[in-house]
């Protein structure tokens, strides 16, 4: 019997054999029978490929489709539910807040933050940024430091770097990149979520990372995100914490109508203006504002201050050992590093000491590494895309944020940005809220949760 030939075959060729044929008149019904048995086997057989191919896609075809979506997103509404929670064996605690996101694709953007968190609206037409807080009925008025990079690119984008750039990348711009991460995800099949009333079929992808799950819920239709859970373990000697992020979009519009003026602001009647909200969770160290010292270990264990490093430029990267492009960015902080006496490079990360001391080992990096294993620089920072580069000038201003890394060449060029004199920031001056020293001022923001993704 020949390997794969089927049983009915087999017996055929016996009985020929054994002169045991059946008569002739019963050949054609048989051979015909035969026939609609094959066609009907290789009907099904189409059927199947057509329903495993629907249902298996290739997870990099599907984030690649997802991604062009959102890249092409110009004018858009999108509401959404986030809910934060922490949880270790000594404490828990969780957060929701509503998020409304406007955007007109003319670099105009306004943001509402509601919930049980701060409560603050953010407008932006493109030249300056406005924070207002509700309950406190003051708001902060900031113009945009000019920089180098094309304003219709996407690392002008990235810079808007304050909690509606932060907002407008957990929303929008970082599901454009997802692709990049294809090797990481996996497609999980099909699963209906509830979605303006009704269950909306949708494609389940997971990232994978060290300690880190994140998991999407994808529109069949659109290719839009309608639902997202982040689940990170942290782990040390002493306890372990679990850090859950789960996002709900309630509404989605994407060739939305925006009202005549909907992004500028108007002050409301009694409200004033001040240097700093100095709200919980909510990072105002942005492109063009004061960087607030602050103060870590070293991986020897030896304070760091960002105070100490007054005069200089100050690279401040928050990156991780297991992060690809983060290989890729700090073989050119170390060059900066050795070369540019006038440059500080501070590199931040969450990870153990014994991880990074062994990776730093490996590698033979020379420049200031800083452990947050707490995280709570990088919560201040706002960051959740590792590796994301803030550079600070001399004056202690922020004068761009870089998230991803693309090269050396976007670096360099805010470290010539940084060389150029800055003139104050609106807002900046001193009103009653303390120094105007960045770098001697103490922290006055809180942290909030913010996931790295």
């Amino acid at each position: 019997m020949a390997e794969g030939e089927p049983m009915a075959s087999l017996s055929a060729r016996s009985k020929q054999r054994n002169r045991q044929d059946v008569p002739s008149a019963m050949k054609p019904r048989k051979r015909t029978s035969n026939l609609w048995v094959c066609a009907a086997c290789f009907a099904a057989s189409l059927l199947m490929a057509r329903t495993t191919f629907s249902a298996a896609p290739r997870v990099g075809d599907l984030l690649r489709r997802m991604g062009s979506t959102y890249s092409h997103l110009q004018n858009y509404h999108i509401v959404a539910v986030r809910e934060d929670a922490y949880l270790d064996s000594r404490f828990g605690s969780s957060q929701s807040s509503v998020i409304t996101l406007d955007a007109d694709g003319k670099r105009h953007m306004r943001m509402d933050l509601t919930g049980e968190g701060p409560n603050i609206l953010i407008v932006n037409d493109g030249k300056t940024t406005w924070h207002y807080a509700y309950k406190k009925k003051t708001y902060t008025e900031m113009k945009q430091v000019e920089a180098t990079a094309n304003p219709g690119s996407p690392q002008y984008a990235d810079s808007q770097a304050d909690l509606l750039g932060q907002i407008e990348n957990l929303l929008v711009g970082r599901y454009v990149k997802l692709w990049q991460f294809e090797r990481q995800a996996s497609f999980k099949g099909d699963q209906a979520v509830e979605f303006q009333g009704r269950k909306t079929p949708c494609y389940r992808v997971v990232f994978h990372l060290k300690n880190l799950s994140d998991e999407l819920w994808i529109d069949q239709s659109s290719y839009l995100v309608l639902r997202e859970r982040t689940v990170q373990t942290i782990a040390d000697s002493e306890r372990r914490s679990l850090v859950t992020d789960t996002l709900r979009i309630r509404e989605i519009g994407t060739n939305a109508t925006h009202p005549a003026r909907f992004f500028t602001f108007t002050p409301p009647e009694g409200s004033r203006c001040v240097a700093a909200l100095n709200l919980p969770g909510i990072r105002e160290g942005f492109t063009g504002a004061s960087a607030a010292n602050f103060a870590l270990k070293d991986i020897e264990g030896r304070q760091v201050r960002l105070s100490d490093f007054k005069g200089k430029t100050v690279v401040l990267t928050f990156w991780a050992t297991w992060c690809p492009p983060c290989k890729e960015e700090l073989p050119a902080l170390q060059k900066i590093f050795e070369e540019r006496k006038d440059v500080a490079v501070l590199a931040v990360d969450d990870e153990d000491k014994a991880t990074v001391r062994d990776f730093l080992k490996d590698k033979q990096y020379s420049f200031t590494v800083l452990l947050d294993r707490k995280r709570t620089l990088l919560k201040r920072f706002g960051v959740h895309f590792v590796p994301t580069v803030f550079v600070i000038n001399d004056q202690g201003l922020i004068i761009r944020e870089i998230v991803g890394w693309k090269g050396p060449e976007e670096l360099l060029a805010a470290l010539k940005d940084a060389e150029r004199p800055v003139p104050s920031p609106a807002g900046a001056e001193d009103r009653g809220t303390g120094s105007t020293d960045p770098l001697h001022q103490g922290s006055r923001r809180q942290t909030g949760e913010h996931k790295v993704s």
